[in-house]
């Protein structure tokens, strides 16, 4: 480890504080495995008392925080939703009924995501959905149980596609995103559920060049999720566009794609980021302080001189 990172570490066995505890005769934390019956400071010593030794829950809460940039850098998941029209039919009529529709399809995609990503602190996603319009439901937050009860609510009510405009829409709230997180390293996805029909608001030879050139401005990783076959060309020349991912679902093993896409995106998120000196600087900015007690004289008999005793 560099030097900094250092202070998240117990100096006996040299890893990431565990249960750190401070020694109160000189104000080192240690590992409370790691004390035996004399204090491991060099100018300490003394014997280990438990009244001692104080939690250091400060230190604490900052290593794991450190743990976690370690382990999987946070990752911001925007979520875009068609809700046009165009995303009520099916791709296929069966007998006596139509078949299931294509945000049937998109709403099996979100519940099984969510349920991926349940209370994942590392993992924080918004959704926001879009017709003419775009709506954003909530903001980067850690998934819950009221998120995956919430998509029963959606419904598919709107009338025409204005896809670029929602996707602008999206970059303005990842450029906020941007600014709220300042100099701290993160992978931001955008993730769009849609049949790729857009027949309202700007089109792509108006928009594209602007959206991809936001994209890599904002260093975001774009991903176009084709639910149902209806415009799989159309969405396909829309990925090469903006330099998108492509996906296609149409139904089926929805725990399969979902893993397999998820698992693609954390291993992507893995490589892209890794942690810096500079995230070891902001969090041991955000070390507690803990003043160096003086050090307690032991407890030994004082030596008279022979001279002393025998005068008097």
């Amino acid at each position: 480890m560099a030097t900094g990172e250092g202070k998240f570490t117990c100096s006996v066995c040299k890893q990431l504080f565990k249960n750190p505890v401070v020694h109160k005769l000189c104000g080192i934390s240690f590992d409370r495995e790691c004390l035996g019956n004399l204090c491991p400071e060099q100018q300490c010593q003394q014997v280990i008392i438990e009244d001692d030794l104080i939690p250091n829950r400060s230190l604490l809460n900052v290593v794991d925080e450190y743990r976690l940039t370690l382990v999987s850098p946070p990752v911001y998941y925007m979520i875009l939703l068609d809700c046009s029209t165009s995303m009520w039919y099916s791709d296929a009529w069966l007998p006596f009924a139509l078949g299931q529709s294509r945000f049937v399809y998109a709403i099996d995609f979100l519940n099984e995501f969510f349920r991926l990503k349940l209370n994942l602190i590392t993992d924080k996603v918004s959704l926001v959905t879009f017709d003419t319009a775009s709506l954003q439901r909530f903001d980067f937050q850690v998934i819950n149980e009221n998120h995956i009860a919430m998509l029963k609510d959606l419904k598919c009510d709107g009338q025409d596609t204005a896809l670029f405009d929602a996707i602008d829409f999206c970059y303005d709230r990842l450029e906020e995103l941007n600014k709220r997180l300042g100099n701290q390293q993160s992978n931001l996805y955008l993730l769009v559920l849609t049949d790729g029909q857009n027949n309202f608001g700007l089109k792509e030879s108006k928009h594209a060049d602007n959206l991809l050139f936001r994209s890599k401005k904002l260093h975001i990783s774009g991903h176009m999720i084709q639910i149902g076959s209806k415009n799989r060309k159309t969405t396909r020349t829309l990925c090469k566009v903006l330099q998108f991912q492509y996906n296609h679902f149409k139904g089926g093993n929805v725990n399969e794609f979902v893993n397999s896409l998820t698992n693609t995106l954390t291993t992507k998120a893995r490589s892209r980021v890794q942690p810096t000196k500079n995230i070891a600087e902001q969090l041991i900015d955000q070390l507690p302080t803990v003043p160096n007690t003086p050090i307690k004289a032991p407890n030994t008999p004082v030596k008279v001189p022979r001279r002393q005793l025998e005068s008097a």
